[in-house]
């Protein structure tokens, strides 16, 4: 993406700005709110991306539709976004800024591939385990994903890490090691 350095700039002065004044989560629920209006919205994305609108309009526009259902601090971040000409970008707050509340809250988003949906108990079994052995988090989120091409087992998605103990891998893993011919003629 083009602009990730100025969305994270804008994402992390709102979430500086929400800690001092402690609305971090109500800032989170505003954007939100901004986020789905937008994707849910095609003519208003079109509106506030054409450059022959004026600023003024596309104020009166946001200040309508969101007066009494965001707090003033997110609208003005919305108004000043309009102001410097950031349109373009007012999408991908939200997600740059849920990013940094993740952080903020220590919260760590595993998600987990099954191929049926887990319990309860093997819930907390996994969190207890990633939380002593891989991730250092006060808090741990399970997303479970339903598969059933991996036929049984797990597999565990964190950022970068990856842990695959599913039965499709390991028979995959089965096939390569039986697909190289260890026999040998003669004997």
């Amino acid at each position: 993406m083009k602009y990730t350095v100025l969305i994270h700039r804008y994402a992390k002065a709102l979430l500086d700005y929400a800690v001092k004044n402690d609305a971090v989560e109500r800032i989170l629920d505003d954007l939100k709110l901004v986020n789905e209006t937008l994707l849910q919205s095609r003519e208003l994305q079109t509106l506030l991306n054409q450059p022959f609108v004026s600023k003024d309009h596309k104020i009166n526009i946001l200040t309508e539709l969101f007066k009494n259902r965001i707090t003033d601090t997110c609208l003005d971040f919305l108004i000043l976004m309009i102001k410097k000409n950031r349109e373009s970008i007012m999408g991908n707050i939200y997600q740059k800024y849920y990013e940094l509340y993740l952080e903020y809250k220590k919260i760590g988003i595993v998600t987990v591939t099954t191929a049926v949906e887990l319990d309860r108990h093997t819930t907390e079994r996994i969190v207890k385990i990633l939380q002593h052995k891989i991730i250092k988090k006060d808090s741990i989120e399970i997303k479970n994903v339903i598969d059933k091409s991996i036929i049984g087992g797990f597999i565990v998605n964190y950022d970068d890490y990856q842990y695959d103990a599913s039965v499709k891998a390991t028979l995959k893993r089965l096939n390569s090691i039986f697909d190289e011919n260890l026999f040998i003629k003669g004997y």
